[in-house]
C-alpha cells in the first residue's frame, strides 16, 4: 500500500535492534577489559592493545576507500582529539578495574549533558531553559549514584566522570572536524593517532601478556570496531529519535555481564540514579529534536 508507514517502521525497528547489539558488544568489551585488569595487565597497556587491534581490524575498511579521502588541513585538531580520547580511554579502562560495570555505565550516561554544556560554551549553540532543566536532572541522577557526603566518592567513580567529560569533549571536536573533513579521514586519523599516542605511556607499564591474554586483547579491538561499525549503521538506517534511546540498553548488558562474570549486583541507588539520568538524557534528546525542527 502506498503511503504505508510499515516500511519506515520496520527500518527503525532494525536500526534499534542493531543499536542494542552494538551497545551489547561494547559492554562485552568492558567485561574483557575488566578480566585483563584482573589478570594483572595495567589499564594503560590495555588501551594500547585495544587501539592496535582495533586499527588492524579497521585496515580493510580504510583500504576500501583508499587514501584520497585522507586529505586534511586540520591535523593539529586531529591530534588534539586523539590525545583527549586517549586520556578518556585510560580513565575509563582504569575505572572498570575498580568499580562495578553497571555503576560505570550509569555514570557514563552523563555524556549527553556534558556535550550539551560544551556545545553551549564552545560551539555557540543557543542556551534555553528546557536544555538546562534536562542537564540539571542528569546531574541530580549522578548525585544519587555518588551520594557525596554520605559515602566517599571512589577513585573509580572519579575516573568515569573525567573519562566521560573527556570523551564528550572529543565528540565536540569531531562535530567541528565533520565540517571540513570526510568521515573516513576522521576515523582513520583517530585510529592512527590514538594507537601512536597510547604506545608511549604503555611502555612505562609494559609486561608481556600471555598468549591467552593477548587473544582476549585482540577480541577487545575487534569487538570494539564491530560495535562502532554496527552503531554507525544503526544511526544511518534509523531515525535518531528512535535509535538513540536504545543506547541505554547498555546498562542492562552491563548489569548482566557484571552479574554472570564478576558476581556484581548493582545497588538500588545505582538503578534509581540511572533512571533519573536517563530521564534527563531523554528530555535533552527531545529538546534537541524540537530545536532542530524549529530551526
Amino acid at each position: 500500500m502506498n503511503g504505508s508507514p510499515l516500511p519506515q517502521f520496520s527500518q527503525n525497528v532494525r536500526a534499534i535492534v542493531l543499536m542494542i547489539i552494538s551497545v551489547g558488544l561494547l559492554a562485552g568489551v568492558d567485561s574483557v577489559v575488566k578480566i585483563a585488569g584482573r589478570e594483572g595487565m595495567h589499564p594503560v597497556q590495555i588501551v594500547f592493545f585495544r587501539n592496535l587491534f582495533g586499527l588492524l581490524a579497521l585496515a580493510p575498511y580504510f583500504m576500501r576507500f583508499g587514501f584520497g579521502q585522507m586529505r586534511t588541513k586540520r591535523l593539529k585538531m586531529h591530534f588534539l582529539r586523539g590525545a583527549i580520547h586517549v586520556t578518556a580511554m585510560i580513565s575509563w579502562f582504569w575505572a572498570l578495574t575498580l568499580i562495578p560495570l553497571a555503576e560505570a555505565t550509569a555514570l557514563g550516561f552523563m555524556a549527553p549533558a556534558y556535550i550539551a554544556i560544551g556545545a553551549i560554551l564552545f560551539m555557540g549553540e543557543r542556551s534555553h531553559l528546557n536544555r538546562w532543566i534536562a542537564i540539571l536532572i542528569g546531574f541530580a541522577g549522578m548525585l544519587v549514584i555518588l551520594r557525596p557526603g554520605f559515602i566517599e566518592i571512589s577513585l573509580g567513580a572519579a575516573l568515569v566522570i573525567y573519562g566521560t567529560i573527556a570523551i564528550s569533549a572529543a565528540k565536540i571536536l569531531v562535530k567541528s572536524l565533520t565540517r571540513t573533513d570526510a568521515p573516513t579521514a576522521i576515523v582513520a586519523y583517530w585510529s592512527l593517532i590514538v594507537t601512536f599516542l597510547s604506545f608511549f605511556p604503555a611502555l612505562f607499564f609494559w609486561s608481556w601478556p600471555s598468549w591467552e591474554l593477548l587473544a582476549w586483547l585482540a577480541v577487545v579491538g575487534v569487538i570494539s570496531s564491530l560495535g562502532h561499525i554496527t552503531m554507525t549503521v544503526s544511526y544511518r538506517d534509523g531515525d535518531l529519535t528512535a535509535v538513540e534511546p536504545a543506547t541505554f540498553f547498555r546498562l542492562i548488558w552491563a548489569a548482566l555481564f557484571g552479574y554472570f562474570f564478576f558476581a556484581e549486583i548493582p545497588e538500588l541507588w545505582t538503578w534509581i540514579g540511572s533512571a533519573i539520568i536517563i530521564t534527563g538524557a531523554l528530555m535533552l534528546m527531545r529538546s534537541e529534536r524540537d530545536r532542530k525542527a524549529a530551526d
